[in-house]
């Protein structure tokens, strides 16, 4: 721990504990009425910040572990039903079929004893998708020198619920008996249907209470098949068995031989099977369902659906699109105008009512075949978004002009729901899986916006191919382009801001979720150059978690958190396996292939062989500070998945609408060989010498032209060919790496051969092109730079009289020469050096034939560190002088969450703080008991002295505080007078704030001098300005602050201490509460030698109370 000295200039005071507090759990507990325990509690902190191991190795599409520990944690999946058959490391296995499940194991008895097969000495255990199998040997089972081996295989049955075991003994004991226990599973009562990190590890384990049931089974030389089935095992003749069994071997083998890759990287080679069979159990027969174990229920929104024509079941993915379609309401006008909220839930969302702006024509209900449903979610956006991703994949006109009615009612409730004041900025109404406790208040919202930009562009695009106006969608897409750019575009930081507030002083809010960048990229809402600048963002700001465990060869593998908000709510800040894959994606779409590789595999290593499930496309990670690992083959990371290997590795963009498929393959520089095998196509590379050959045999669903576009790894081709055809590649618009573009006609079969030349890529061999540009009339044409916050209308590309060899229809809309923004250009290193804050620039290089736009990512200069004031300097020989706050003070700190906030509110239904001024929508109940009488009972004379010897002027009764804020409950400033010289002042301050006003300023506090001039102290969540009614969880990662704990007074019992977690034994994340809650105190220093006037403290951000209960000046 650090120690603190005392010095003449800064004294940090002895860590010291002032006043005696109960232990918290003899305390008062604060109020968390509506809290959902469930997700929120974690059943791994005996795994936290634990040394991880490679649990699993691939072997061709096997995850192979020897001698594993895993229980219970790789489900197997046969009918669409909710039954499954959970697998182990060792073959121990348990039934899910609510409420008969049942704990399952075999044991084996020769020479009088009898070995549970689940403790052998050596144990191989592989999951195939779809199948689990083991190799056993134990030297109890030798025989004359041999050893014998049992082998067992798993199969759930294809068309029942049940499973079939295969046993093949190898010079096995000639007495050897095999038979089965079944009993009871532990769990009494499960949460999440038993799924992994959601319910206790030993939920699965046999019954305690009540006894097995045994089989007995024999051996047919050597061999046996046995039956589960209504919850009896029964053996089955050898015959019978081998049918039964190979029915479902081959069921098995054609579900997940459909989707197929292969790459020299082993680790990824296994993926598409594993993806084939957890998609499969996302699939009810109607429905892409929420998850396949936890939370296997239908939704309508959400990314699951992307899978169906991911990976090529086409059917599947218009069955469920039918299906939720005949959800849409249409026969309930909105009648009701906005807002509706919900009184019963505080105002925090909106009045289940029908003929509400929300519920009514327009909106889609969360199960299918039910429009009279009400749910709490807008799932309507990754409906619609996966049904046109589903037109594109299949270019079905007829079906569009079936879907035409669900598409236009969709986009007008989009419309008057959350763009009512028309500005082509949409607000977020829980419409993304990381909704839980997302609310923007009828903000400015990147993510919903962009959600809606792409789907008018379609909608304009197809109401051209169907006979209907394309003009009103194609206006409100570019609507909401422009405002997106002009209003949430940040030059500064090279991203789009999370939101802009509609109330208030409508502030932008700067540090964007990854949701935020991922969705703008996926929507395509501007241009290449954003979209590097968008995901360098994420570089720069996402807190990153080293992926590491003992037998991975580190090489830098890591993975990244949803933001970097706090304090934690489920959702706003975790490690979820489909926010890293689909952030992955958006480096794919930025063309940054090789670091959205390294992220997906990193985050494949951490879930499927660091991980607890093989080959499991689950929830939580690991490394998620809240939960740690949690749930499997769960609806969002199935598809995304889905999408980042089509899309993101292999990059297959189908536009059958237009008759066209672009293939833009991602893959890693050094590979030298790739393919996919899938329903809609097989495609390869390879590369031999200088040689490289891709292999195309597309199968959609009608013809289509091909266009690929492949990384130039030299500066010069000798020839390109399309079935032994010449062709002229065109120039294609390229960040980071020069690429080319190869026109191919639609044909069964495509060959297409590049014979490159010349010399590698590289930025030594690179020169600053010179060549003339076509450029606007404005812009000057000698120009080969681009910068932040210059517009495009259309893709940076190199123009056709440059170069003869290549050609391009685009053209450069705007460009301008680094005057004051950079000074020298470092060829060899690919360097600007500027002024910070400048964002990226990219400058236009050439290397014999090629040339493409290079990142210049701006050499910032380290700023000095803002200043907080959460360190306490202290003079013994100081002389302190409260100052006089009696006039100013206007509540009780304990009015805090007992006011009722009611204006000013949004006019249009939205999703809010709760009435209380505490609570998100998910939990509109909660509260905090803020307790001060710890506090009064310290304070004598009028004044409260903290153990370093700060006094504050305070009231042992009465008002003790004086609140400011947005809401009209208080003033939004208050200013004291103050009046002589001082060294310093030191504040305490008690008040609200919460993870949608982090890394955000909250409010300011101003001292101003008699001259004029003033010192200013920001007040920012987390780094200075906490919630009073808990502790920041901080681990330095995911929740980190770049400043010191303040020092908290618990209001409790007046203990003052900025170590709070120790000494208040707060664990966890679940209740972070302090008993009585806590003020803050912070110190702002002064210029002594100028007369003081005023002191001020003014509230800027919406939702957030900020109180001064005391301040001492000192000298």
């Amino acid at each position: 721990m650090k120690k603190y000295f005392t010095s003449v200039f800064l004294i940090y005071t002895a860590l010291a504990v002032y006043g005696q507090s109960k232990p918290l759990s003899d305390s008062k507990k604060a109020t968390l009425e509506g809290r959902d325990y469930i997700e929120s509690t974690s059943y791994n902190e005996e795994q936290r910040g634990a040394e991880r191991s490679l649990q699993y190795y691939p072997d061709g599409e096997d995850f192979v572990c020897e001698n594993g520990k895993n229980r219970f944690t790789r489900p197997l999946y046969g009918t669409h039903t909710a039954w499954r058959l959970e697998t182990s490391d060792r073959p121990v296995f348990a039934s899910y079929d609510k409420p008969k499940s049942r704990h399952i194991a075999f044991r084996v008895q020769s020479n009088g004893q009898s070995i549970a097969l689940d403790s052998t000495e050596y144990c191989e255990a592989r999951y195939t998708p779809g199948r689990r199998s083991y190799i056993l040997s134990d030297s109890r089972w030798k025989q004359a020198n041999r050893e014998g081996k049992l082998y067992v295989t798993a199969l759930p049955l294809h068309d029942k619920e049940g499973a079939i075991w295969y046993f093949n003994a190898s010079s096995m004991p000639k007495d050897i008996q095999l038979f089965g226990l079944i009993a009871p599973i532990r769990a009494k009562r499960l949460n999440r249907s038993g799924d992994m990190g959601a319910d206790p590890a030993d939920s699965f384990e046999a019954s305690l209470t009540e006894a097995p049931e045994r089989f007995n089974f024999k051996l047919t030389k050597g061999e046996g098949y046995v039956i589960y089935e209504n919850g009896k095992l029964r053996q089955l003749s050898v015959s019978k068995g081998k049918a039964l069994y190979n029915a479902a071997e081959k069921a098995r083998t054609a579900l997940t031989s459909r989707f197929r890759i292969e790459t020299p990287d082993p680790y990824i080679n296994t993926l598409g099977g594993a993806l084939v069979a957890a998609a499969d159990g996302i699939w009810d027969g109607e429905v892409w369902l929420h998850g396949a174990n936890g939370w296997r229920m239908p939704l309508s929104g959400w990314r699951a659906a992307y899978t169906g024509d991911c990976l090529g079941w086409h059917d599947r993915a218009r069955r469920h699109f039918d299906n939720y379609a005949a959800s849409q309401v249409t026969e309930i006008a909105p009648v009701y105008p906005h807002p509706t909220q919900d009184s019963v839930m505080n105002m925090a969302r909106s009045a289940k009512k029908w003929g509400t702006q929300m519920y009514s024509n327009g909106y889609i209900c969360r199960n299918p075949n039910r429009n009279n449903q009400m749910h709490h979610y807008d799932m309507n956006l990754c409906y619609i978004d996966e049904l046109l991703w589903h037109l594109c994949w299949t270019g079905d006109l007829d079906y569009a002009k079936k879907m035409w009615p669900v598409i236009t009612r969709h986009l007008a409730w989009e419309k008057r729901n959350f763009d009512p004041d028309n500005d082509g900025l949409y607000d977020a109404y829980c419409c993304i899986w990381a909704s839980d406790a997302l609310y923007y208040n009828s903000g400015a919202v990147t993510h919903s916006s962009a959600y809606n930009y792409r789907a008018n562009k379609l909608a304009a695009e197809i109401a051209g191919k169907i006979g209907e106006n394309p003009q009103p969608y194609a206006q409100e897409a570019e609507k909401i382009k422009q405002a997106l750019q002009q209003r949430l575009w940040m030059d500064d930081k090279g991203c789009w801001a999370e939101f802009q507030d509609y109330m208030g002083h409508k502030q932008l809010h700067t540090s964007p979720a990854v949701w935020t960048v991922y969705h703008a990229i996926d929507s395509e809402v501007s241009d290449p150059f954003q979209y590097y600048q968008a995901t360098r963002y994420i570089d720069r700001n996402i807190p990153r978690f080293p992926v590491k465990g003992s037998r991975l060869k580190d090489e830098g593998y890591y993975t990244i958190t949803t933001t970097n908000w706090m304090p934690y709510s489920w959702s706003i800040n975790n490690v979820a396996f489909a926010e890293v894959w689909h952030t992955a994606l958006s480096y794919w779409q930025a063309g940054r292939a090789e670091e959205a590789f390294h992220l997906f595999k990193s985050s494949v290593l951490d879930g499927m062989y660091l991980g607890h499930c093989p080959g499991n496309f689950g929830q939580i990670s690991f490394y998620d500070s809240a939960r740690g690992e949690c749930y499997r083959d769960f609806g969002d990371p199935i598809g995304v998945a889905s999408r980042v290997l089509t899309q993101g590795l292999f990059g297959i963009y189908p536009d059958l609408l237009e008759g066209r498929v672009d293939l833009r393959p991602g893959f890693p520089q050094k590979w030298n060989h790739a393919s996919l095998h899938a329903t809609y196509m097989d495609f390869s590379f390879a590369r031999k010498g200088d040689t490289e050959t891709y292999r195309i045999t597309p199968r959609f669903n009608k013809q289509a032209n091909i266009r690929l576009t492949v990384p130039a790894w030299k500066d010069s081709y000798e020839s390109v060919t399309v079935n032994g055809r010449n062709v002229t590649p065109l120039q294609a618009e390229s960040i980071g790496i020069p690429r080319i573009t190869i026109e191919c006609p639609a044909e069964k079969e495509l060959t297409v051969e590049i014979r490159w030349k010349g010399k590698r890529i590289s930025l030594e061999e690179a020169k600053l092109c010179n060549k003339t540009w076509e450029a606007s009339a404005s812009a000057e044409k000698e120009s080969c730079y681009y910068t932040t916050g210059n517009s495009l209308t259309s893709k940076a590309a190199l123009n056709g009289k440059s170069n003869p060899a290549m050609s391009s229809d685009t053209d450069i809309s705007s460009f301008h020469k680094p005057t004051d923004q950079c000074s020298v250009y470092q060829a060899s290193q690919g360097m600007i050096l500027g002024k910070p804050n400048q964002g990226t620039m990219f400058v236009r290089l050439q290397q014999g034939d090629m040339q493409w736009w290079q990142p210049l990512n701006m050499e910032e200069q380290k700023e000095n560190t803002p200043f907080y004031g959460t360190e306490l300097p202290v003079n013994p020989l100081a002389q302190y002088r409260t100052v006089p706050m009696e006039t100013i003070w206007n509540a009780k700190v304990t009015d805090i969450f007992r006011n009722k906030y009611r204006e000013p509110r949004s006019p249009y239904t939205t999703l809010q703080i709760p009435l209380q001024g505490i609570g998100e929508w998910c939990h509109p109940k909660e509260t905090a008991d803020i307790d001060d009488s710890g506090l009064r009972k310290q304070v004598r004379n009028g004044v409260f002295t903290l153990p370093q010897g700060i006094p504050f002027r305070t009231s042992a009764e009465g008002k003790n505080i004086a609140y400011t804020t947005l809401w009209n409950n208080y003033p939004d400033s208050i200013q004291v007078a103050l009046n002589g010289k001082a060294s310093g002042i030191y504040l305490l301050l008690a008040g609200s704030t919460n993870h949608m006003q982090c890394r955000h300023e909250n409010g300011i506090i101003t001292v101003t001098y008699q001259d004029g001039s003033r010192e200013t102290l920001s007040l920012v969540n987390p780094e200075n300005w906490v919630p009073i009614e808990q502790d920041l969880y901080l681990d330095g990662v995911a929740f980190r602050s770049s400043a010191p704990r303040p020092y908290r007074v618990v209001l409790s019992s007046g203990m003052v201490s900025n170590r709070l977690e120790e000494d208040l034994k707060l664990k966890g994340f679940n209740d972070r509460r302090i008993p009585g809650g806590a003020a803050t105190i912070l110190y702002l220093p002064l210029d002594k030698k100028k007369e003081l006037q005023q002191l001020s403290i003014e509230t800027r951000a919406n939702d957030v109370v900020i109180g001064l209960m005391g301040a001492t000046l000192v000298n």
